[in-house]
């Protein structure tokens, strides 16, 4: 009898022992989760060639990478510069608009001026919240392109769309060749749920969808917004095939940026490695006088690490 109990014991002393181990296990993998977007990039921040005066036109800051820096595409990055408080985007041309009304749909133009980053708040349990695609705005139930509720995602029935498994977004270009399917009634099978971690993770590849003559390219990077919430599908957007988007003539949406990217590279689909670009203002007046910068960037979302930060001109 005795030996049965000591027997016993020992088996659940076992049994808890791995419980906690697995327990542990599981902790360290969802802890030490890292997202597969971003860059290990560092960017190197040169003032030498500042200027600040009373103008409109004043070279702020030039950016570099560190060595060992990778190709970043411009429709993936956002590049910000935070004077007395306030942040200015830099692009080359336009950004989103700050004074935007509050909604479900957050749209970020990023700095190639034609690409948006668009956050959607899906977490009301029940309830759609609706994408009008081309204007990059909150929707309704009679006027959208796709609608989100938590990791249900459908699109409406008058879109036609295809998925380019394995596509990066910068690879489609155009449309030809691409054969589309007029299925909505199924929600889309964008994502796979990593069961060690439990993230959604999206799944690689490009959808490329259609309405009434308007192709945009679409790609799931996240389900997650910037404070790692869930129920945020993050998507990058852009228009093909020489499709007029509206989102980019609406001021509601944007606005010129006060900070303009120069390059001398030719090269405007990437920020290369070995580029040195810089930030110029863009017709206001962001630094009369000495003045401290600091400077953000991010990539896929993702904050990219800064030599220096904060700088003095």
């Amino acid at each position: 009898m005795k030996s049965d109990i000591l027997n016993w014991k020992k088996l659940v002393a076992t049994a808890t022992i791995l419980i906690v181990v697995v327990a542990a296990v599981w902790f360290y993998l969802v802890a030490s989760y890292e997202s597969d977007l971003g860059t290990s990039n560092v960017v190197v921040t040169d003032s030498t060639f500042s200027t600040s005066d009373d103008s409109t036109d004043n070279q702020l800051l030039q950016l570099s990478f560190d060595d060992d820096g990778e190709d970043l595409l411009w429709s993936s990055l956002e590049i910000s510069l935070i004077i007395d408080g306030r942040s200015n985007t830099c692009s080359f041309g336009s950004q989103s608009n700050s004074n935007q009304t509050s909604s479900k749909v957050d749209p970020n133009l990023g700095a190639d001026g034609a690409t948006f980053t668009t956050v959607i708040d899906a977490t009301e349990d029940g309830e759609f919240t609706y994408l009008e695609l081309a204007e990059q705005l909150e929707g309704n139930d009679s006027n959208y392109w796709m609608k989100f509720s938590s990791t249900d995602v459908f699109l409406n029935n008058d879109v036609n769309w295809t998925f380019v498994e394995g596509a990066d977004f910068s690879e489609i270009n155009g449309t030809s060749g691409l054969e589309l399917s007029s299925n909505t009634d199924d929600r889309l099978e964008w994502y796979t749920y990593d069961m060690s971690v439990h993230r959604v993770d999206p799944n690689d590849g490009v959808y490329v969808i259609e309405s009434n003559n308007s192709w945009y390219k679409v790609k799931f990077l996240s389900y997650y917004n910037s404070e790692d919430e869930s129920r945020y599908p993050t998507i990058q957007i852009a228009a093909l095939d020489g499709t007029i988007f509206p989102a980019l003539a609406n001021p509601e949406v944007v606005v010129p940026s006060p900070c303009l990217i120069v390059t001398d590279d030719l090269d405007t689909l990437s920020w290369n490695a070995d580029e040195k670009i810089s930030l110029f203002e863009n017709g206001i007046d962001l630094c009369n006088g000495e003045c401290l910068i600091e400077v953000e960037v991010q990539f896929e979302t993702i904050t990219v690490e800064i030599d220096d930060s904060e700088v003095e001109i």
